[in-house]
């Protein structure tokens, strides 16, 4: 390489260096200019600090003086109060929530699972086997142990699954060992051979461990305490849909007490108090793999079971219990953690013999259920919590137990999940995180704002404080001194309130609207999160007065006292820059969200995967401070503006020539460029937290379809399933829900276009299906759904994506004749199939595409084609029609903005699930419920953006009321000039008015202007993660995210912000008026 190359390189890399450093540095340097601050200008003189001695001696003189200057400047320290206050609460809540969310979202895993440890004995039962015991009584006891270990909450002795001891899941012998499994039950009522005893849904949710209904027999120590509450409720929602979890034990012994999952107690139908006679289970004796399984038990005394799935035989024996009464029955839920499996039968123990229990306890049956005291468990992060865990699991196992030296296997079920949350959980986070970077710095720029009208009102009484013979370290000590008193009650007034809020924030389900999750959320932040949130607020005010006050000190005495001010001049280039990125990004979302504009196609002005993704990103950061900075001017400049448009009036002409002299305007522009953050905050956080809870909603009809989905094991008539839900509402008892509204369901057959061979699945709409079905108007060609219904009805069909590609020359209005086939087999003389084929067709008009049809699936709706109730009486014929059975039943049973309709869905729900051939039933109040809490934006989403709302209204109100009186008080002078040279205290005070009330008149409409861009902008951004959420949770609704414009919300806080300027207004304008003029111009 010459030397001339070797240049050219260096100059390249120079100048791709300096590329690289402006797009870091652009940011800073953008904000450096919000806040006002100059970054690396300026020489730094070293003042001269007076001897420690010196300095506690004068303490109390200088707290004195301090406290008298506070009180009789309160605007002043109002500002520095405000700035820091607001600071500390948000920066506080955004740390804090990470704790809580963190705590949440653990919790929220944790509710479906009952047990957290179970303890196994250490050594494989045997001959050789050490550190074991038969004793079930003595192998209870343990628990006294384990409780008295601030670790955990709760424990009691199992007899289920056999002993675990195993590294983990996917450890092979995972696998091996087996429950207790139910074989047989008799009883005086019921039809228990009506019952399956098979569990296929364990094998298909988990590992190949055991695919029957499982049994546990409980201890003392289950029925009451945490774990018995735990088997009562899930958070707020209770386990137990009939009957009532067994007070304690001796009352579960007495009864004995049997608890049935609420599919059994369906099938065998039977009830709360009724009596079951015998109930027969098999444990295990020995096992064989499937190396070995070729040479047989050597002394199987039960029956030989091979699991297919696994390839393990075990052998099987029969235990039987006797005289067993139903105390609960509790409604089933998900797959759990596999150690356990789940959705057992439970009985209380009392019901064993001893010798019964001693054949358990032999063979490995009986374990020690354990709750860990979920406060203790830390959620700081899931690296803290799996910490916390494997110590725990290191100090149980160490441990050796009972003067019998027993040795036991801790096998831990909350790490099961942490996997899980350390992916999710940090997805959530970076979202949540960035959602709340405008209103940190919102929080900032209110900071220094405050600081900036604190300190300058501070320049003048400097300078006369020197003139009185005031040292620099004395005046210097005296600001620092009452910046320190008021930043740290500004501080921790703001931190704790932040820590009191975030339950709350995590607890939203909306916009604007929370419901408790059942959760206990304690966001204590950590010492160096909280020596963090000080440095960040308090510091900041410190070392931005301690700055401000050297150069207050460094001027000459006459130009402080005579306010001489040195003003810097604004980087426009840097705001325009920043200001066009903006609405680039702005561009390039709404292009975006609007399938293309003009030339570009739906993927942008830029194609480029990684500059778009960065855009879209940074691109409403750009918008948002660029804006409010050039913005910013335009509402300073809103007295020129409005004397331009209403010269005409002669009521202007004094108020123009007042104008000329006025010296508000570097405070009143600041002022400006605040008033367009906040309510541009305000005008984001409304707009996308009305837009979240709707898209929730419109989500929740897009997979139910109506009030209540049905689903039956097999095709049941009109009357059938209108008979089975009737049945569950008069079981359900509650008076919000007496009838059935209305009923429909969505036929399906398969058609084709005449001379097409290719099938095409086609789903039918019965007259009527709008009074049940929910649509919206994003499922449907157009937005008017009665026009598109009505167009069904009278021939019309829609079509799918892929499905509109099999037709030929399909357009909106075109006619396409479709052809139903209908195969009919007879047998021949001759003992031959015959397939016999009857082909009818059916004339209809294409009205256009289709996205879904309520209640089924968006992926074979992108394949089908809806059709109304006349084209399929012509394909299939009236006797068919009227003949039709379904699997899938919808049903409107009440009003849902009637308050008591959603918990009369729920229990609706219930029952039906509970009913005679009913596979699943799902409502739209809990699907509602699920999806507001873990759908699209989850854990906390909603509350951010009600936290945003609420801080950035309350800031605009006070940044008004405050700092405008500050401003106003800095102008005294110039008002009592205004006086003296003839104005009238009305001329004076529709002077103020007009000024401050157009720039901020001009500068609140172009908040909300900003703030409806940077929701656009913003768009783009909330769908990426709600799609990345989506597939993490198993959600493909296809809702697009359509913008919500809540004018009354807005329209209600520029009326607060208006409000509050006026009486900021009225109040210090007065004040001034009617001061005494020659102490005002004098300025003693």
């Amino acid at each position: 390489m010459s030397i001339l190359d070797i240049l050219r390189f260096d100059r390249e890399s120079r100048r791709t260096f300096r590329i690289i450093w402006a797009i870091f540095i652009l940011p800073f340097e953008l904000l450096a200019e919000l806040f006002g601050i100059e970054i690396g200008r300026g020489k730094q003189e070293k003042m001269e600090k007076l001897p420690l001695k010196t300095r506690l001696i004068s303490l109390p003189d200088n707290l004195m003086m301090a406290g008298k200057s506070a009180w009789r400047s309160r605007e002043r320290v109002l500002a520095v109060f405000a700035g820091v206050f607001l600071a500390s609460l948000v920066i506080s809540t955004v740390l804090a929530y990470g704790v809580g969310l963190s705590q949440a979202f653990l919790q929220y895993s944790l509710q479906e699972e009952i047990f957290d440890a179970k303890i196994d004995f250490a050594d494989d039962p045997g001959i050789d086997a050490e550190g074991r015991t038969n004793d079930s009584l003595l192998w209870e006891s343990m628990c006294v142990e384990f409780v008295e270990m601030e670790e955990f909450s709760d424990c009691g002795l199992v007899f289920g699954r056999q002993g675990v001891r195993v590294d983990g899941f996917f450890d092979e012998d995972f696998i091996i060992p087996q429950p207790l499994n139910v074989i047989a039950a008799t009883g005086p009522t019921g039809d228990w051979e009506n019952v399956s005893w098979d569990y296929p849904e364990a094998l298909e949710s988990g590992p190949p461990i055991n695919g029957d209904r499982t049994l546990r027999l409980y201890g003392d120590g289950i029925w009451d305490g945490e774990l018995g509450e735990r088997h009562s409720t899930r958070g707020l929602d209770s386990r137990i849909i009939y009957g009532s979890w067994p007070v304690s034990a001796e009352d579960a012994a007495i009864n004995r007490s049997i608890v049935l999952p609420s599919e059994i107690a369906s099938s065998a139908g039977v009830g709360v108090n009724d009596t079951i006679s015998s109930l027969t289970f098999t444990y295990v004796t020995d096992y064989l793999s499937y190396l070995n399984i070729g040479d047989g038990f050597d002394d199987c005394q039960g029956e030989e079971d091979f699991n297919a799935q696994s390839q393990y035989a075990y052998c099987r024996v029969n235990m039987t219990v006797y005289n067993l009464t139903v105390a609960a029955v509790y409604q089933e839920g998900g797959a759990g953690n596999p150690t356990l499996l789940f959705n057992p039968l439970m009985v209380s123990d009392a019901v064993l013999s001893d010798e019964q229990k001693l054949i358990l306890m032999d063979n490995d049956h009986g374990f020690l259920g354990l709750a860990v005291d979920r406060n203790q468990l830390p959620t700081t992060s899931t690296a803290d919590a799996t910490k916390w865990l494997d110590a725990l699991k290191l100090d149980v196992e160490a441990g050796n137990y009972t003067s019998a030296g027993i040795l036991v296997e801790y096998n831990d079920l909350i790490s099961g999940t942490i996997i899980f949350l350390n992916i999710f959980l940090g997805i959530i986070q970076v979202f949540d995180y960035i959602l709340m970077i405008p209103i940190v710095v919102l929080s900032f720029s209110v900071l220094i704002y405050g600081l900036v009208l604190s300190l300058e009102q501070r320049k003048r009484e400097i300078s006369i404080h020197r003139v009185i013979g005031g040292t620099e370290g004395t005046l210097s000590g005296m600001i620092m001194l009452e910046l320190a008193v008021t930043s740290l009650f500004a501080w921790f007034a703001g931190y704790s309130l932040a820590l009191l809020s975030v339950p709350l924030v995590l607890d939203a389900v909306g916009f604007m609207s929370f419901r408790s999750g059942g959760i206990d959320i304690n966001p204590t932040l950590s010492f160096w999160s909280t020596f963090f949130i000080i440095l960040l607020t308090v510091g900041l005010s410190l070392l931005f007065g301690k700055s401000r006050t050297r150069d207050f000190l460094r001027i000459e005495i006459d130009e402080g006292v005579r306010k001489v001010s040195e003003k810097r001049e604004p980087r426009t280039l840097l705001h325009v820059i920043s200001f066009g990125i903006g609405l680039l990004a702005y561009l390039e979302s709404w292009i975006q969200s609007n399938g293309g504009w003009g030339s570009f196609g739906p993927d942008g002005i830029i194609s480029n995967f990684i500059l778009n993704a960065l855009l879209l990103l940074l691109g409403p950061f750009f918008l948002w401070i660029g804006g409010a900075l050039v913005l910013g001017r335009i509402g300073a400049a809103g007295p020129k503006i409005l004397t331009m448009l209403l010269s005409w009036s002669p009521a202007v002409s004094d108020i123009r020539r007042g104008l000329r002299g006025s010296g508000s305007s570097e405070s009143v522009n600041r002022l400006a460029v605040i008033m367009l953050l906040t309510l541009s905050i305000v005008t984001l956080a409304a707009v996308q937290g009305y837009t979240g809870t709707i898209v929730d909603e419109r989500t929740t009809s897009a997979q139910t379809g109506a009030d209540m989905q049905v689903q039956f094991d097999s095709a049941v008539t009109e009357e059938q399933a209108r008979a089975e839900v009737m049945l569950a509402i008069q079981r359900a008892g509650d008076s919000d829900i007496s009838d059935i509204d209305s009923m429909t369901s969505v036929a399906d057959i398969f058609t084709n276009p005449k001379g097409q061979n290719s099938l095409i699945r086609t789903w039918v709409l019965f007259d009527g299906h709008d009074d049940t079905l929910i649509w919206d108007a994003q499922a449907i060609p157009g937005d008017d759904i009665d026009s598109v219904v009505s167009a069904w009805s009278g021939g019309g069909f829609t079509a799918g994506e892929s499905a509109r590609g099999v037709f030929q020359d399909l357009e909106t209005g075109g006619e396409q004749t479709i052809e139903y086939t209908e195969y009919d087999f007879q047998m021949s003389p001759n003992f031959e199939m015959i397939v016999l084929t009857t082909v009818t067709e059916s004339t209809v008009t294409y009205q256009g595409g289709h996205r879904w049809v309520p209640g089924l699936s968006s992926s074979e709706a992108e394949q089908a084609i809806v059709i109304g109730e006349s084209s399929y009486r012509q394909l299939v014929g009236n006797s068919t029609a009227d003949s039709y059975t379904s699997t899938r039943w919808f049903f409107e049973l009440c009003d849902q903005s009637n308050e008591g309709c959603a918990d009369a869905l729920r229990a609706v729900s219930a029952e039906i699930a509970n009913g005679n051939g009913v596979s699943a039933a799902s409502d739209w109040s809990t699907a509602h419920r699920d999806n507001e809490r873990n759908g699209g934006l989850i854990f906390g989403t909603p509350g951010l953006l009600s936290l945003q709302f609420i801080v950035a209204s309350l800031a605009s109100v006070a940044s008004a009321f405050v700092f405008l009186s500050l401003v106003l008080t800095q102008r005294k002078r110039e008002l009592a000039i205004l006086q003296a040279i003839g104005a009238s205290p009305n001329q004076v005070m529709r002077l103020v008015l007009f000024e401050i009330l157009s720039i901020l008149t001009v500068s609140m409409a172009l908040g909300v202007v900003l703030g409806l861009a940077i929701a656009e902008s913003f768009n783009g951004f909330f769908g990426v993660f709600g799609y990345i959420f989506q597939l993490f949770l198993g959600q493909s609704a296809p809702i697009a995210r359509e913008l919500v414009w809540p004018w009354l919300d807005l329209a209600i806080v520029n009326a607060s912000v208006l409000a509050a300027v006026l009486i900021a207004l009225f109040y210090t304008t007065r004040r001034a008026l009617q001061a005494d003029l020659a102490v005002v111009l004098k300025g003693e």
